[in-house]
């Protein structure tokens, strides 16, 4: 029979002890945070799609925020967001046809104003009592720069805050390009996490165009925003993926320096706008800028579509393989954080004070 070990528990034990149970409490409480937010967290704007995937006549499925929906476009110019589902027996009305300021289901015809009222139901003779009893849920949108935004609010009140705007958007004097990433088995937190630690880019990147450069050690500072966050490596600036703002919930600036073989305007500016498909997939669009105006801007466009836009995937096929290695929420299984993840710690802090919020 084996004898029970009798040694004497030593200080440094009792301390390790005490700080793997820590541990283990901290991932215990960020997994229900997770867990509440893992479609989105709500009354806030998400980017849903490009302008130019839109068309003039037939809606565009989406699936966003754990949500089936009808984005669409009227005869004035006008954009709408439904829940993709009619009223009548739940028929898809991203199936369904624009007609003048109306969305048409292509089951019966009911057809519906762009407030989602139901305006018509045909086989009742038009307008009519039960169609002004009849309405789907619609949700506020609004277009930026050829980024269509929605609002998605919990309680059927109007945007509390403004949409996502910033000055690279649609200033003349930033050009650049539109680059969407549909990454499925990736959950939203892990990309937002992914952009808020600068430090993995000399590991995960190396050998890219530009973000494999600089010391593979340096410390990690962040401040405090307004809505947001700046993460920053101490030790060198614009060597590589270096720092970035985040903007609570779901969007990022990051600027990621050129060399002279890219061509004019600098540095480049990425707009990351990260949008929950569901718990399991994530929508991300990288708007790609640089200051460039006149003729310049023909030579951006040209290296971008010859050389670039290739050298890109080559950094983003590189997180979407780590990420999708991290196993969505396994990756808090055994988490162990070090000192080069504060920018991590400190956005999951907002997202924890945003839960308690609700819990009250």
């Amino acid at each position: 029979m084996a004898q029970a070990d009798t040694r004497p528990v030593e200080a440094e034990d009792v301390e390790r002890i005490r700080e793997r149970r820590r541990r283990a409490s901290e991932r215990g409480r960020w997994r229900a945070v997770e867990e509440a937010f893992e479609a989105g967290l709500r009354n806030h704007w998400y980017a849903l799609a490009p302008s130019a995937a839109l068309g003039d006549t037939n809606p565009l499925p989406l699936r966003r925020m754990g949500e089936d929906l009808a984005l669409w476009r009227d005869a004035a110019g006008a954009l709408h967001l439904f829940v993709d589902s009619c009223a009548h027996r739940g028929a898809r009305l991203s199936l369904g046809a624009v007609v003048g300021d109306r969305l048409c289901c292509c089951y019966h015809g009911w057809a519906y104003d762009g407030t989602g009222q139901c305006v018509s139901i045909p086989s009742e003779g038009g307008a009519c009592e039960l169609a002004r009893e009849a309405r789907v849920r619609s949700y506020p949108v609004e277009e930026h720069g050829g980024l269509i935004f929605g609002w998605f609010d919990d309680d059927g009140q109007a945007p509390g805050r403004d949409c996502p705007n910033p000055e690279e958007l649609e200033s003349p004097e930033w050009s650049g390009f539109i680059v969407p990433h549909e990454w499925h088995g990736v959950g939203w937190f892990r990309v937002l996490e992914n952009l808020v630690d600068p430090i993995h880019a000399p590991f995960l990147h190396a050998g890219t165009y530009t973000m494999g450069h600089g010391a593979l050690q340096d410390v990690i500072a962040v401040e405090d925003r307004p809505g947001g966050l700046f993460v920053k490596r101490e030790g060198q600036e614009l060597v590589s993926f270096d720092y970035s703002t985040y903007h609570f919930p779901n969007w990022c600036e990051v600027d990621v320096p050129y060399p002279w073989s890219a061509g004019p305007g600098g540095a480049m500016r990425v707009l990351v706008f990260v949008t929950p498909i569901d718990g399991e997939a994530t929508q991300v669009y990288m708007v790609r800028k640089r200051r460039i105006t006149g003729w310049k801007w023909w030579i951006w466009w040209s290296l971008w579509h010859l050389r670039l836009r290739r050298k890109m995937y080559d950094v983003l096929d590189g997180d979407e393989a780590a990420l999708t290695s991290q196993r969505g929420r396994h990756a808090l299984d055994n988490e162990f954080l070090a000192q080069s993840d504060l920018g991590i710690v400190r956005m999951r802090r907002l997202f924890a004070d945003a839960h308690a919020r609700l819990a009250r």
